[in-house]
């Protein structure tokens, strides 16, 4: 079985050394027809030797070349091989005809041992000798399509791990030339001539524009080569597919139709052990009902038991938890109202105490003020006796100005009079009856300080009577 395993995985999967060798040669051959001259185009050495990055996708293309033709090189021998092995199936199941089905299935495999080794190891052949070996070893046909589906599903799932090689190099080439195009870009820009960019800005974008040319023949190769191994795997993997399909339909239509007969499926071979099987099961069932329900009465009783025992032990501690709580819920109860009702009391006491207080104070206060207004009252006696004091002296005052007028009235009169002398005088002189100048009287400083006095007067009297 180890054998036939490991023959069924290396019949689809890529030899690596053999791909990696064959692929390094036809890159190193590539590369020398191109220095030698066969290959020496313009376009060849700008999109495959103008970098590295370059080089190593040509090299992965020529490696994953060699897998693919690997790969087309298996399927078509397979192609060819699937026919020669399914008319050699088709000429065993015609012989077998006669043979016993009891014995079918190890005729078919000790025949299919006997054909040639290349027939054996193809595809079909080792599909066939895995689905024979399973029904062998089950001893009966069961199951044999979905051994087949199974088997199927297994062959498609080894020829999509066989590419796994090819897949990771159509990942990588466009990853090498992404990278190849940055270190170009990095490259390019790292060599740009400042000085030369300042001074000849043509020459500075020629040289900068050949360094990106560089940079981009690398993505440009990179993916053309990727997309030309991408559909020639496409085309190779569709004609393993279509050749897995036929294996599948060829094993099943041959297998199936030579298989079907069951040396089981006679009804007195079939019925027999049913009828046994049958009896068994019966008399099972019954000693399995009988200890069932022994057990099931003993663990009723036992539950029934266990069942008064917690519930009177629950009851037993239910009340004594409760009666502890509740004594001890009425306990904390009296505590805290006996708690509220001495705080209750201190609150009342304290707020008595500072109404008591309160009360004091505006006694003390309404006192105060009852002496503060008899205090004020005297002062505003005093201030109304002080204002008749005020208004005897405004009355003399009055009585002092008026006098004081009617002396400036006669002063004001003798002046007058003083005057006409003096205008009678000097009309007497011009008229000549009398000579020298008339004298006109001044006032005497008396007067003007009597005049001086009665304004002073004046205004101490308007200034009381505005403050009055």
């Amino acid at each position: 079985m180890k054998n036939l395993r490991r023959t069924q995985r290396a019949s689809y999967s890529l030899p690596l050394p053999p791909v990696l060798l064959l692929g390094s040669i036809l890159a190193f051959g590539f590369y020398a027809l191109i220095f030698a001259g066969p290959l020496d185009f313009q376009i060849l050495r700008r999109y495959c030797l103008s970098h590295p990055v370059a080089i190593a996708s040509v090299a992965l293309f020529s490696v994953g070349i060699v897998g693919l033709t690997f790969k087309w090189y298996h399927a078509a021998k397979q192609s060819r091989v699937t026919g020669s092995a399914l008319a050699a199936l088709q000429r065993l199941i015609a012989d077998g005809a006669e043979v016993s089905p009891a014995r079918r299935s190890e005729w078919l495999a000790a025949s299919w041992e006997a054909q040639p080794a290349f027939l054996r190891d193809s595809w079909l052949g080792l599909r066939i000798c895995r689905a024979l070996e399973l029904q062998i070893n089950r001893g009966r046909r069961q199951q044999l399509e979905s051994d087949l589906k199974t088997l199927g599903e297994l062959d498609a799932d080894r020829q999509h791990e066989s590419y796994g090689l090819i897949r990771i190099i159509n990942w990588a080439m466009p990853m090498l030339g992404f990278l190849g195009t940055v270190l170009g870009i990095s490259q390019t820009l790292g060599q740009l001539d400042t000085e030369l960019l300042a001074t000849q800005q043509q020459a500075a974008m020629n040289q900068l524009t050949a360094g990106l040319y560089v940079a981009f023949d690398t993505t440009a190769i990179a993916l053309s080569l990727t997309v030309v191994m991408m559909f020639v795997q496409f085309a190779i993997a569709r004609v393993e597919v279509n050749l897995l399909n036929r294996i599948d339909i060829a094993s099943a239509d041959g297998l199936v139709q030579f298989l079907a007969t069951d040396p089981s499926d006679s009804q007195a071979t079939l019925l027999e052990p049913i009828r046994e099987m049958a009896a068994e099961l019966i008399e099972t069932v019954g000693k399995l009902v009988e200890q069932q329900v022994s057990l099931w009465s003993r663990s009723i009783a036992e539950t029934q038991q266990q069942w008064i025992n917690w519930t009177e032990q629950a009851t037993s501690k239910v009340e004594d938890q409760l009666g502890t709580r509740v004594g001890e819920a009425l306990e904390k109860h009296v505590a805290s109202m006996q708690k509220l009702q001495d705080e209750g009391s201190r609150q009342i006491d304290l707020r008595w105490q500072q109404w008591q207080t309160t009360l004091s104070d505006q006694a003390r206060s309404v006192q105060s003020q009852q002496k503060e207004m008899s205090r004020q009252s005297e002062v505003l006696q005093q201030l109304v006796a002080s204002t008749v004091d005020l208004r005897n002296l405004e009355n003399t005052i009055h009585e002092s100005v008026e006098r004081v007028e009617n002396i400036g009235r006669l002063e004001n009169a003798s002046m007058c009079v003083g005057e006409a002398v003096a205008v009678l005088a000097a009309s007497l002189e011009r008229a000549g009856l009398i000579r020298g100048a008339p004298t006109r009287p001044r006032p005497s400083r008396k007067a003007e300080s009597t005049t001086d006095d009665d304004d002073v007067i004046r205004l101490s009297i308007d200034s009381r009577r505005k403050a009055a």
